[in-house]
Parts: structure tokens; C-alpha cells; sequence
């Protein structure tokens, strides 16, 4: 149940037990660093994500994954068994005293188990359950597994992703699993608010991955197209759909994204390209307005604007653009990320201390209040928290959870 407030966020201190894998471990993550106590209930030979690389120093072992480290900030950990009986019924104990619980197992695995929603409830009918899965707890696909590749195919996102004559791509880094994880965070926190503030009850929280995807690109809204004219948006590469120039250009060291969309700016950026190159071509009236004007004449606007950015530097594009009040902002590395002013001015990298790794900087976030701070502590090594919840808390004695790991409990 809710302590009170967290020094180091605005959540009280609910307690939230974390099962999710990949799928949806950013949702405790995102829960944590805003200051819930969320304990990560992990199986005794650890979650399978101790074991995604890269790993630091390239060495594979479980307090290593640079994976498990970034998304389990601000987490505890206890080891526990939940496909032995005894290992069920320790984790109901768990669930008398928690507020929230976050999966992301198959539909219906948990209840195989004796522990999906309405067994845990009768449980502890304030508990929040948050479930996060590829199709959601209903439907004809509820059932199916799907991977980030599948989501992102799924969703339709992928035809807009790539050059126009070639197949779909997708994006790296499994981006398909951060809006569901996210969409579970926001659902629990209002699932908690309308538990507290008016019924006393929980609820379960069923987030569709590829529901949840779909919400994510309506900037081009391919549905409405398809409603209204019958027209499927296509793939456009790194330009955009709607407004010429707008996209990434080659520039002597690198990359830059610009986009220029009323018609000051284009006279602003006609000019300084005339300044540049000295091609007067630009000027001419046929290039003038805003937005769509220049769409008919697209790919002559495109070798005019390569032309002029491939003469000068990131940093040059990026500081003139903005004298000219320009959007011109140079493509990102990762070592510009952790050397970046204006990211480092607002406190954004926090330096937390692995007892394996050593000291790393992970992002803080994109809230920023009085009462919201910083990720509080690296992840967790594994089972580090076994003692403070199973003898602290459910009285276990130290002699009870040697035989517990003996028998292959915790």
C-alpha cells in the first residue's frame, strides 16, 4: 500500500511488482523514476533481459547487460519461482501488501498459474493489474506472439518507413514496445488516482502493443487517407510527405534536418542558398510559399538545397539557421547526445554507480517539477532485495530462505 511521498519523485511509494519482459519492462522503469517501489520479481536464475547484449566489456554475464541496466533504474529485485507451488503462494503473500502488479506474459499463462487478475484480486481487490501483450486480452489474435518487427508490421508503420521503390523497413532498437510500456505507466497511475480518489478498487489495465503503436503516427494519418480518399500513404524515405524542403540533408561532416514550411522562411532560406552557391535559380518565383507550394517541383528544390548543404559543416548549418531563425539541427551521434549544452544545462544525464559496472549516465527523463527527480538508484543486482522482503516483510527466517534456494524457490 501507498506510503507517503518518495524524496525522490511524486508517486507515493506504491508498491509495484514487475514481471514484464522487454515488452513492457519500461513501464516499471517509468514507474520507478517517478518514485513507486517497484520490485522486480525475477526467476532464481534471473529475467531472460540479464542476458540481451551488449554487455559491458563484452562480457556476458547477468549484472552486465547494458540492456538490463538502462531499464531497470530506480528497481529493487527479489528472486522468485512462480511455476512451483510454493513460489505461487509466496507470491500471492506479495500481492496482499502491493498496489500494482506489471506483466507482460503470453494471455492466459498467468492464470494457468493460479495468478491472472480475478484470482489475485479476490486476493487484494485494490490491486492494479497492468497487462501488456502483443494483440491485448481480447480479440482473435489475443493468443498469437508477435515480436517488435511483427508490431511494427502489424501496425501499419512500417509502410511508411523507407525509400519509396523499396520493400518497408523497420525501426532499430525495438521502438514498438516503448508505447505500450508507456500507455501501461500512464493506465496505472490513473488506474490508482480513480482508485483512491472514488471506488477503493482496482482494475486491470489491458494494453495492446499494436493498438498502442498505431496511436503513435497519426502525424500522417494513413487511416484518415484510406477513409476519406481512398489513398494509401506511401513510403516518402527521409523527406517528408507534405512540405518541400523538409527532410535530412548531406552536409560536409555529417547530417542535418531541415524544414521549412511558411514563406518567410523559404525566402529566408532562398536567400541565404543564393549567398551560398550562388545560383539565382532559387529566387525565382516559382519556388515561393509555404507548405505544399513546392511539391510540383520537389526533387529540382531538393538538388538546390543539396547543393548548399554539402558546402558547409553541422555546426555552421546549425548556428547560421539559427541567426536566421532557421530550423536547421544537426543529426545526433551518441557522444554528441552526452556532450550536448543544451541536455547538459537542464540537468538531463544522471550519473548513477552499478556495484559491477562502475558509474554510467542515464537520462532523467523528459518530466521536469519540483517534485519530480532523478532515476534514485542503478538496477539491481540479482535477488538483492530477498532478505528485506521475505524476511523483513514476510518474516521468513534465514534458515527458511537457504532451503528456499535449495529447493529451487527463490
Amino acid at each position: 500500500m501507498p506510503g507517503k511521498e518518495s524524496e525522490a519523485g511524486f508517486l507515493p511509494r506504491y508498491r509495484v511488482l514487475d514481471l514484464a519482459d522487454e515488452k513492457g519492462v519500461y513501464c516499471g522503469k517509468l514507474l520507478g523514476d517517478l518514485g513507486a517501489d517497484v520490485i522486480k520479481v525475477e526467476p532464481p536464475g534471473g529475467d531472460k533481459t540479464r542476458f540481451r547484449g551488449p554487455f559491458h566489456n563484452n562480457e556476458v554475464h547477468p549484472e552486465k547487460s547494458l540492456h538490463f541496466l538502462y531499464f531497470n533504474t530506480s528497481k529493487g529485485s527479489i528472486t522468485l519461482n512462480l511455476e512451483d507451488s510454493t513460489g505461487q503462494a509466496i507470491f500471492k503473500r506479495l500481492v496482499e501488501k502491493a498496489d500494482v502488479v506489471v506483466e507482460s506474459f503470453p494471455v492466459g499463462y498467468l492464470a494457468s498459474l493460479g495468478l491472472g487478475y480475478p484470482a489475485l484480486r479476490k486476493i487484494n481487490p485494490r490491486l492494479v493489474m497492468s497487462s501488456i501483450t502483443p494483440f491485448g486480452q481480447k480479440g482473435p489474435l489475443s493468443g498469437y506472439k508477435a515480436t517488435d518487427i511483427n508490431i511494427m508490421a502489424m501496425s501499419g508503420y512500417m509502410q511508411l518507413i523507407g525509400e519509396p521503390d523499396q520493400q518497408p523497413l523497420v525501426l532499430g532498437g525495438e521502438q514498438s514496445f516503448y508505447p505500450g510500456a508507456q500507455y501501461a505507466a500512464a493506465g496505472t497511475v490513473a488506474a490508482l488516482f480513480y482508485r483512491d480518489a472514488t471506488s477503493g478498487k482496482g482494475q486491470h489495465v489491458d494494453v495492446s502493443m499494436q493498438e498502442a503503436m498505431i496511436t503513435f503516427y497519426h502525424e500522417q494519418t494513413p487511416v484518415a487517407m484510406w477513409q476519406k480518399k481512398k489513398e494509401n500513404v506511401s513510403r516518402v524515405g527521409s523527406m517528408d510527405a507534405m512540405v518541400t524542403p523538409c527532410g535530412l540533408y548531406p552536409c560536409k561532416d555529417g547530417w542535418i534536418s531541415l524544414c521549412v514550411v511558411t514563406p518567410l522562411e523559404w525566402d529566408t532560406l532562398a536567400q541565404w542558398i543564393h549567398e551560398v552557391t550562388g545560383n539565382d535559380e532559387v529566387l525565382q518565383e516559382q519556388y515561393k510559399g509555404g507548405l505544399i507550394s513546392r511539391m510540383p517541383v520537389r526533387d529540382m528544390v531538393n538538388v538546390m538545397v543539396i547543393d548548399f548543404t554539402d558546402r558547409l559543416t553541422a555546426r555552421e548549418l546549425f548556428l547560421e539557421g539559427q541567426k536566421r531563425k532557421l530550423a536547421v539541427i544537426p543529426v545526433n551521434d551518441a557522444p554528441s547526445l552526452l556532450e550536448d549544452a543544451q541536455l547538459n544545462s537542464r540537468g538531463f544525464w544522471v550519473e548513477l554507480d552499478h556495484p559491477v559496472v562502475g558509474k554510467m549516465k542515464y537520462p532523467k527523463g523528459a518530466l521536469y517539477s519540483d517534485a519530480i527527480g532523478a532515476p534514485r538508484k542503478a538496477a539491481p543486482l540479482l535477488g538483492e532485495d530477498n532478505e528485506r522482503i521475505y524476511c523483513d516483510e514476510l518474516g521468513y527466517s534465514r534458515e527458511d530462505l537457504a532451503v528456499l534456494r535449495t529447493t529451487g524457490v527463490i
